[in-house]
């Protein structure tokens, strides 16, 4: 039995599982499948989405992080937004406050916190974690089993394999008021558009890897990478620069903006 809010908004042709719970602060347009055991509330829902089983989709009892500018403020977020033609998988966790863009494919059990922006035809693999307030670009490929922490920054068409994690903890700050007052919050890393991040790579905080870089498997990196670098190492090193043969196609680099 469907337990439906009379205050939701509800398009046409939507088709709803078992045990679906949709709560006040929903608009959901036409063509949207919602599968068993979901809970669908604080979220507008474009056209064509499919929410499979055993989603949290509009997750309001955000918790903050101990890293952000404003501690003492009161913490204030927008409906989550869902483009049109989304796919969303078994078991997934979706906050407030974010928006994904039409096509953006969510793979099963993934968690995304807060502030979290994903642009259009990017897929995130299974069990990954994103821990709020970062921004993923368009035509990004993030694997299973990625952990992006808080304040990360990816560009387009950028690929990162499994068990990648980035950090913002530098230096490691918590509950020491100190470290906060000499150093500000805590700030992730930068990941330009067109990167290719190999498997099990740690990127540290405040790094900016740059465009087209390709970051080999088991890499630690620990300062900025000029664009075009091929990073390999612990920590990792400069061993070369990417060929042309392995750079984006030139139309996808001038619409980015790339030399």
């Amino acid at each position: 039995m469907n337990n439906i809010s009379l205050k939701a908004k509800m398009g046409k042709n939507i088709i709803l599982g078992n045990n679906v719970v949709i709560g006040d602060h929903v608009d959901i347009a036409d063509n949207v499948y919602i599968g068993n055991n979901s809970t669908i509330d604080n979220v507008n829902i474009k056209s064509g989405t499919r929410i499979e089983d055993n989603c949290i989709i509009g997750y309001s009892h955000a918790t903050g992080w101990v890293s952000r500018a404003t501690p003492q403020e009161e913490l204030k977020f927008e409906r989550l937004e869902i483009g049109e033609n989304v796919l969303i998988r078994d078991g997934c966790t979706i906050y407030i406050g974010s928006h994904l863009g039409n096509n953006v494919k969510i793979h099963h059990k993934v968690l995304i916190r807060e502030k979290t922006k994903i642009g259009e035809n990017t897929s995130i693999g299974s069990m990954c974690d994103l821990e709020g307030n970062l921004t993923i670009g368009a035509n990004c490929s993030i694997h299973s089993n990625c952990h992006l922490c808080y304040d990360t920054t990816i560009g387009d068409y950028v690929f990162i394999a499994p068990f990648c994690v980035t950090t913002n903890g530098n230096p490691m700050s918590y509950k020491r008021p100190q470290l906060y007052e000499k150093f500000g919050y805590e700030k992730g890393p930068i990941i330009e558009s067109g990167c290719q991040i190999a498997v099990h790579v740690t990127i540290l905080p405040r790094v900016k890897v740059g465009y087209e870089s390709l970051v080999g498997a088991n890499t630690v990196v620990t300062k900025n990478v000029e664009p075009l670098s091929i990073i390999i190492g612990v920590p990792g090193v400069k061993k070369g620069v990417v060929d042309e043969f392995y750079r984006l196609p030139l139309p996808i680099r001038k619409e980015l903006g790339l030399e």
